[in-house]
C-alpha cells in the first residue's frame, strides 16, 4: 500500500502538466455541475414564485353582460360576510386604461383599477408611504387613490411630492393617499398603476 503510494507520487510529480490539467479538468467538471445545479434550482424557485403571483390560492369570478343576473358591490360585500370561514380576502376587478393628469403633465393608456382595501394583502403588496384605502372610504366613495411609483415619479418629481396631491384619472379627480411598489417582483403580470374603490370606478 505504501509503495503504491510512493509510485503514485512518483508519477505525478515526474508529469508535472499532465497532473495539472487532470486536476483542472476535474475542478472545471465539479465547479460546472455545481453551476448548472444552481442555476436549475433557481429557475424553478422562480417558476414556483411565478405560479404563486399568478393567484393559485385565489378564485376569480368573472360576471359578462350576457347573464341574465348581475352583481353588484353590496352583494358582493353581503357574500364575504356570509363565508368569511372561506375567504381570507376579497376584492371586486373593474379595470381600464386611460390618461391621467397633473397640471399641465398626462400620461396616456396608464392602467387604473377599482378594488377593495384588501386587494393589496391579497396580492402581497407593500406601501411605502402612506395609508391604503379603508372600507370607509370605499363606502363613502371617497376619490382617493394609491398610485404607483412611475405615476409619482413622472407626474410629481418623486414619491415625497405625490402624497396629498390631487391628480385626474380621465375627468375623474383622485387624491393621492399613499405610493406602492411591489414587494416581490414578478414576470407574470403587471400591478396596475393606480387603485382607488371599486364603487367610485363605476359608473
Amino acid at each position: 500500500m505504501l509503495q503504491s503510494f510512493k509510485l503514485a507520487i512518483r508519477s505525478i510529480w515526474g508529469n508535472k502538466m499532465r497532473s495539472f490539467l487532470t486536476m483542472l479538468g476535474i475542478i472545471i467538471g465539479v465547479a460546472a455541475v455545481i453551476i448548472l445545479v444552481s442555476l436549475v434550482n433557481g429557475y424553478m424557485g422562480s417558476v414556483v414564485e411565478s405560479f404563486a403571483s399568478m393567484g393559485v390560492n385565489q378564485i376569480n369570478v368573472n360576471v359578462t353582460n350576457l347573464s341574465s343576473r348581475s352583481l353588484d358591490v353590496d352583494q358582493m360585500y353581503a357574500f364575504y360576510e356570509e363565508h368569511t370561514d372561506l375567504f381570507d380576502g376579497l376584492s371586486p376587478n373593474v379595470t381600464v386604461s386611460t390618461t391621467i393628469k397633473h397640471g399641465d403633465d398626462s400620461l396616456t393608456s396608464t392602467s387604473v383599477a377599482g378594488r377593495s382595501e384588501q386587494y393589496l394583502e391579497i396580492k402581497d403588496y407593500k406601501l411605502e408611504q402612506g395609508r391604503n384605502l379603508s372600507y370607509a372610504d370605499i363606502a363613502a366613495r371617497q376619490k382617493v387613490c394609491v398610485i404607483g411609483a412611475y405615476v409619482a415619479q413622472e407626474l410629481y418629481g418623486g414619491a415625497e411630492k405625490a402624497l396629498g396631491e390631487t391628480l385626474k384619472v380621465g375627468a375623474t379627480p383622485l387624491k393621492s393617499w399613499a405610493w406602492r411598489r411591489l414587494r416581490r417582483t414578478t414576470r407574470t403580470r403587471a400591478a396596475p398603476t393606480i387603485l382607488y374603490g371599486c364603487p367610485t370606478a363605476l359608473p
